[in-house]
């Protein structure tokens, strides 16, 4: 009987190390995959080795297993260190400079208003301070800033894209970045139901619903799609229920590798327009 352990293949009953190619002197060390599990009583892989001449000597054997590990570790990292993980990170680093620049806006704006009668905000307020000689550096830094984070922005849409297109053709790349960061990965928002979609990013509405204190919220953060935000206020919950069912479909055609499917999009935009047509037939019929 022989096993597979992390310096080679050992004979149990002849305690010999088995090689493929007898010319080979270099030991390759094999994969956890490829390692079956030890029987038992777990054979004292240490001694074999020494034993079979793999190592001289105990030091050696501890500097051997030591490199393994942390071979092993680096493949899990670089495993861990995909396209998903890549997205994930940039959305939280787009977010975290969107969080920097709304703090420095607001104390921009604070420092501004010792110095001047007029109340502006936002860009104008950092373009018109940059040559100021007091508050020109942080007008300068959040100038910069405004610039980087539209970098990101463009990391995040080339990321999502090709991760998701059909999620990003159907959503717009921005948004369908943050659905995925909010559900943890394509992979888990595939697998929620529409209905968790719709109101992903109001749990606190949601919660408050549950408990009896407010009504069921109609949409989280697909609000920012265009068929809700631009449908009447009547009809967004209709308008968000089909823009999630859609998006459901969307995200599970991605996590399975399909390719681009206009059909969605035409589906979803005939949808809303007879969503529209529905809803101004029920208020013609009330008036």
């Amino acid at each position: 009987m022989e096993i597979i352990t992390w310096f080679g293949r050992i004979d149990l009953e002849s305690g010999k190390l088995l090689r493929d190619d007898e010319s080979k002197e270099e030991i390759i060390f094999p994969g956890p995959e490829e390692r079956g599990a030890y029987p038992l009583p777990q054979p004292d892989l240490r001694r074999m080795s020494l034993e079979a001449g793999v190592f001289s000597e105990d030091s050696q054997y501890n500097q051997n297993l030591r490199e393994y590990a942390i071979s092993l570790a680096k493949g899990k990292l670089e495993e861990s260190a995909g396209a998903q993980q890549d997205l994930l990170m940039a959305v939280q680093a787009l977010d975290g400079m969107s969080q920097a620049i709304n703090l420095l806006d607001e104390r921009l704006y604070e420092w501004s208003r010792l110095h001047r009668q007029e109340i502006v905000h936002g860009r104008s307020l950092a373009e018109g301070l940059r040559e100021d000689r007091n508050m020109g550096r942080l007008a300068e830094a959040i100038m910069d800033l405004r610039e980087s984070r539209q970098a990101m922005e463009d990391v995040v849409s080339d990321a999502v894209q090709s991760l998701a297109p059909n999620l990003s053709a159907l959503a717009g790349p921005i948004l369908a970045a943050r659905l995925v960061f909010r559900a943890g990965g394509l992979s888990r928002l595939a697998r929620m139901p529409s209905s968790r979609l719709q109101v992903m990013g109001a749990e606190k509405s949601l919660f408050k619903h549950l408990k009896g204190h407010a009504p069921s919220p109609k949409h989280g953060i697909i609000y920012r799609h265009p068929a809700v935000v631009g449908s009447p206020r009547r009809l967004r919950g209709r308008a968000a229920r089909s823009l999630a069912a859609k998006l459901a479909i969307a995200a599970r055609l991605d996590a399975n590798g399909a390719g681009l499917s206009q059909d969605l999009q035409e589906s979803l935009a005939a949808r809303l327009i007879q969503i529209r047509q529905n809803g101004a037939r029920r208020a013609k019929l009330r008036g």
